[in-house]
Order: structure tokens, then C-alpha cells, then sequence
């Protein structure tokens, strides 16, 4: 009788392992932006309404909104950020000088945004790696950030997608030894990722 309880436990555990016991739940939930909506699977409730503030010195921004998720350790991710720019279309229209100054000014606003996390996370950059990805048929970049946070090697990745009405930045921090579990959580949710028509 032993050996069959044993042999039965062994099987039910094979069993847990194969089908991803343990594994992050995942949800589609819808995320507002302050001009557009992304729908995407979380592995958390987003109870919280994004906080909303105008944009200072910048013609091309009307306002920025945001919505942090700090979690502790042990959770799957250290920091989770939702920030979109509401771009002011009128000034980018009137300044646009084709598609290379469309791409500078993109990629200037990836960089500041970057520069403004790592600032406010107290990081320092070690490398950075892009990709470009779509979504919903829209261009989009991940940028996998690796930094020295709070003393620990940590991964930041980083999606943009710009869209004529605002730009969306959404951020995933966890440990870089977590790259199996969280770094893989972290590609699925960016893979679900769609624009809410």
C-alpha cells in the first residue's frame, strides 16, 4: 500500500510540474492610457486609477500619466510601470519634417524616459539591448535594460509604442536571476499585448 501512495504522489507531482504549478496566473485586463487603452495579460489586478499630471516646458506633450506596481521580493517583479505621453498632435504636426525626424524625436523620447527611470530608481546602466516588435500592427521597440539597483543585478525591459496620440511606455524590473521565471513572464505579457480599438 506504501508503494502505491508513494508511486501515486510521484505521479501527481510529475504531473503539477508538467502543467506549470506554481506559475503566475495570467488575466487580460484592460490598461487606460489618457488618450488610448492597451489590453494585455497581468499577472495582477490593476485596482488603481493612473495618476494624471499636465506635461511642464514641453510643446508636445499635453499631459503624462502613470501607474506604478511596486511589489516586494519574492513577487514576480520588483517594479511594474504603465506611462503614456499624450501627445499634443497639432505641434507634432505642424514640426514634422518627415519620417528620420519623426524617428529622432521617437527615439529621443525613449531615451529620456529611460534616463528619467534610471534616475528615479537610483540605477546605473550597464547595457542595452532593442528589438523591434509590433503590436496590432503598429511598430513598437523592447528595450532590455541591464543595471545595478539597490545593490542587485537587475533586468529592465522596457516596450514603446508610439502612437500619434500618445506614447506608451511599459516597464517590467525583477532580478536578472530570475531571467527563466520572471524574464519569461515578463515576454508573455509583452506578447499579449494589443491596441484596444
Amino acid at each position: 500500500m506504501k508503494k502505491i501512495m508513494s508511486a501515486s504522489l510521484m505521479v501527481l507531482a510529475l504531473c503539477l510540474l508538467v502543467l506549470g504549478c506554481g506559475q503566475a496566473k495570467l488575466t487580460t485586463q484592460e490598461v487606460k492610457g489618457g488618450a488610448t487603452t492597451l489590453q494585455m495579460d497581468l499577472p495582477f489586478t490593476l485596482e488603481q486609477q493612473a495618476k494624471e499630471a499636465a506635461a511642464q516646458n514641453n510643446k508636445y506633450v499635453t499631459k503624462i500619466t502613470d501607474n506604478r506596481i511596486t511589489q516586494a521580493k519574492g513577487m514576480d517583479f520588483h517594479l511594474t510601470q504603465f506611462t503614456t505621453y499624450v501627445m499634443n498632435q497639432e505641434a507634432m504636426k505642424a514640426d514634422n519634417k518627415g519620417e528620420d525626424s519623426q524617428k529622432k524625436f521617437e527615439q529621443k523620447a525613449l531615451d529620456g524616459y529611460l534616463t528619467a527611470f534610471e534616475k528615479n530608481a537610483n540605477a546605473t546602466e550597464k547595457t542595452r539591448d532593442a528589438k523591434n516588435i509590433t503590436i496590432s500592427g503598429k511598430d513598437a521597440t523592447v528595450t532590455t535594460v541591464q543595471c545595478k539597483m539597490k545593490g542587485e543585478d537587475e533586468t529592465l525591459k522596457v516596450v514603446f509604442l508610439p502612437l500619434p496620440e500618445e506614447y506608451w511606455f511599459i516597464a517590467f524590473a525583477y532580478p536578472k536571476e530570475h531571467e527563466d521565471d520572471q524574464g519569461k513572464l515578463a515576454d508573455k505579457i509583452i506578447a499579449s499585448i494589443q491596441l484596444k480599438e
